[in-house]
């Protein structure tokens, strides 16, 4: 079982890292298509270069720090490097409204904020007026003449990414052992984040959650979600919502890697194919097009291909529904008596499976190699996973496992055994130590 006691997520990551140094940790696509890697030292180096850069500036233990980014390297790497000298992330995806920005940076009277795209840095400067203490941009991609130009006028200074990495190299130089005194000074109980729900109720709420809240999770998921260092995982999901983020956690705790990817079906089928992933985290909806994708392939080529697939699909989820029957897969509220399934499914299920195997043969096994060499299981969080789907997976040996959780219980409750799974659930949900181990979670209106 994980250690996490007494941590922060940056002091956890840094105990990988001194483990794992050589060993992958993020895979990003080139301008030529191709994933470049950095090891666990090289990200880790620059998380210390971006706190060093912060630093420079005077940012204080418990300041608070915009991130309004989709999922990337960079994304790790500057929160790692904010959250090791005591700052607390404010996560927002590019796409947010002008609305929900004004709302969620006034709120936290950010100082500088980290923007990904030069397109969500005009709606926050179009904000300006409501946002007096907004003073630092840091760009993710390269600001244009325009945007710096619009920065300008707003008094606002804008710095790429890189720029405050090197300014960070320089004040580390200077100020050697700085880096090393102020992630020792992290606590179990100090911010993490300021994460603002989707407001679909109302205004966003903003739910604070701990170093502790997130590790929590880690000492039992990493118990169901077991990785080993080496192995990768594709990231298609935004990272400033928690699912995604705490399963990043998940991953990075393991020494394992993430390949960031994109949930268009043609782009995720071909880097699953590239980068042999052992698992994929996603929302139902990921899952569902996967299957609708394959349904849609039959149906396109027709004849004996299609008959063969819709009767192999009908016997294998027919005879997986005895299989977890007689072997107590399903979901059961109430007590079942296991033999009574065995007296009556025993004969058909013997029968049917010649038929099944045979079908896995001709077509899953085809269906299962477009998801990679290694894939072991997909993670449906986020929704609702719906039952038709949670079949087809399952009737055709593709392990997809479902978590349940809010953003107030950052995130997880529950999610199912990947080597133990239990049909039509989420799982049981974990001991009680989760709760008392992690500092409540609080929602600020």
């Amino acid at each position: 079982m994980m250690d996490v006691k007494d941590k922060t997520v940056p002091r956890l990551i840094q105990e990988v890292v001194k483990k794992n140094p050589d060993a992958p940790a993020q895979y990003s696509k080139n301008s030529s298509g191709e994933f470049d890697c950095l090891t666990y030292a090289q990200m880790w180096q620059k998380a210390v270069d971006f706190a060093g850069g912060l630093l420079s500036y005077n940012v204080q233990r418990g300041e608070l720090i915009g991130l309004i980014s989709e999922d990337r390297a960079e994304w790790q790497q500057a929160d790692l490097g904010l959250l090791a000298i005591g700052a607390a992330d404010v996560p927002r995806g590019t796409d947010a409204s002008p609305s929900d920005l004004k709302y969620i940076l006034s709120f936290t009277d950010c100082r500088i904020c980290i923007v990904e795209t030069c397109a969500a840095v005009k709606k926050i400067l179009a904000l300006k007026a409501d946002l007096p203490d907004l003073k630092y941009l840091v760009m993710f991609d390269e600001p244009t003449e325009e945007v710096l130009s619009l920065a300008k006028d707003c008094g606002v200074v804008i710095h790429p990414f890189e720029e405050i990495l090197e300014k960070g190299r320089a004040f580390n130089k200077e100020n050697p052992g700085r880096f090393d005194e102020e992630i020792a000074k992290g606590n179990w109980d100090d911010t993490a984040a300021i994460i603002f729900t989707s407001g679909t109720t109302g205004v966003p709420k903003g739910v604070t959650l701990s170093h502790g809240n997130f590790l929590t999770q880690l000492v039992e998921v990493t118990d169901r979600i077991k990785l080993w260092p080496g192995e990768n995982a594709l990231a298609i999901l935004p990272v400033w919502h928690v699912y995604m983020r705490e399963v990043e956690y998940v991953i990075l705790s393991q020494a394992c890697a993430m390949a960031y990817s994109k949930p268009i079906g043609k782009i995720l089928l071909e880097d699953m194919s590239k980068m042999n992933p052992v698992i994929l985290p996603g929302v139902p909806r990921v899952f569902e097009a996967v299957m609708e994708g394959v349904d849609r392939k039959m149906r396109r080529t027709g004849g004996i291909t299609l008959k063969l697939y819709n009767f192999f699909v009908r016997v294998a989820i027919l005879h997986s529904r005895m299989h977890r029957k007689m072997f107590r897969q399903n979901f059961m509220p109430k007590q079942e008596v296991t033999p009574l399934w065995w007296i009556l499914f025993l004969i058909p299920w013997t029968l049917l499976f010649p038929l099944k195997a045979l079908g896995d043969a001709i077509i899953f096994k085809k269906i299962r190699a477009m998801l990679g060499k290694n894939f072991r299981a997909g993670i449906a969080g986020g929704g609702s996973y719906p039952k038709n789907v949670d079949e087809w997976f399952w009737a055709l040996g593709v392990e997809v496992v479902e978590g349940y959780g809010l953003t107030e219980t950052a995130p997880i409750v529950s999610v199912r055994h990947i080597t133990r799974p239990v049909f039509g659930c989420a799982h049981r949900r974990y001991g009680r130590k989760r709760c008392w181990q992690g500092k409540e979670g609080r929602a600020s209106d």
